[in-house]
């Protein structure tokens, strides 16, 4: 993974097709970009989990309304309901955290009563609980679409309304095993230049896992990361990149790729 010298570098660490597109529309307009990938989408796979998906599935028709918080929880989400029902039962309303996840559900044929876009663009659980179906809920019953141990604001704020709210997990976000290895080989380009690069987190966990990485005993020589740039999606994410010694942090206004390519060429415009 040698990368030439002087053009600024992303650091990609989105799974690898999502990474793909990404590089393509950076191509684009004259960025340099190479792979570090710090997520694997796997879906949900012992006997437990499994169980619990299938039982809400069966009961799938008792809900009034499905939230699906990313791509990934309707791609598993909408295989599981397909293999129980043929036929979706009628009555209940389907919300979507952003564009993107409305754009999956619609090519599996359901219509989207509404997805989470805030006038600045934001696409965020926060911005989905402002939508006008989802205010009057007491006494219904929801089920979340999402990934293992999602955050879980949405279904408090929803509770705190009145409504009865279940999670279906159905998949799980892991580091993959190739990522050391593919660290090892960047990490000596990085600690020689570290402001050419500019590490991409595209969520909370994502930037987990690049710390997990860098702090492993068995880590390429150590990289100061108050000297390299990091991009993230949310302030939220922002944060966390604060408090982990990022000091070079450039926030986009959310986890789409136009977001974060606007924030980035905004970003090397002032460099």
């Amino acid at each position: 993974m040698a990368i030439g010298n002087h053009k600024p570098c992303v650091v990609i660490t989105r799974p690898a097709q999502q990474a793909s597109q990404w590089a393509s529309a950076l191509v684009a307009v004259g960025i340099e970009s190479c792979q570090l990938n710090l997520l694997e989408i796997v879906p949900v796979a012992t006997e437990e989990q499994v169980r619990a998906v299938k039982n809400k599935i069966l009961d799938f028709d008792l809900y009034q309304k499905a939230i699906f918080v990313s791509q990934n929880a309707v791609e598993m989400g909408m295989q599981w309901l397909e293999d129980y029902w043929p036929q979706l039962p009628i009555g209940i309303d389907f919300f979507a955290v952003g564009a993107t996840t409305a754009k999956k559900l619609s090519e599996y044929g359901v219509a989207v009563t509404d997805l989470a876009t805030s006038d600045s663009g934001g696409m965020t659980s926060e911005d989905l609980l402002d939508a006008p179906g989802l205010q009057q809920v007491d006494g219904e019953k929801i089920i979340i679409f999402r990934g293992c141990g999602g955050r879980g604001h949405m279904g408090d704020v929803l509770r705190q309304r009145g409504a009865w709210v279940d999670y279906c997990e159905v998949y799980q976000r892991r580091l993959p095993p190739s990522a050391a290895a593919q660290w090892h080989q960047l990490a000596p380009q990085v600690q020689v230049n570290p402001t050419r690069f500019i590490l991409s987190v595209h969520s909370g966990e994502s930037l987990e896992n690049f710390l997990q990485l860098v702090q492993a005993p068995a880590a390429a020589a150590g990289v100061a990361l108050n000297s390299l740039p990091v991009l993230v999606p949310s302030q939220r994410v922002a944060a966390r990149a604060a408090t982990a010694g990022f000091t070079q942090i450039i926030c986009a206004e959310n986890a789409t790729d136009p977001a974060m390519t606007r924030a980035l060429l905004e970003h090397l415009q002032h460099h």
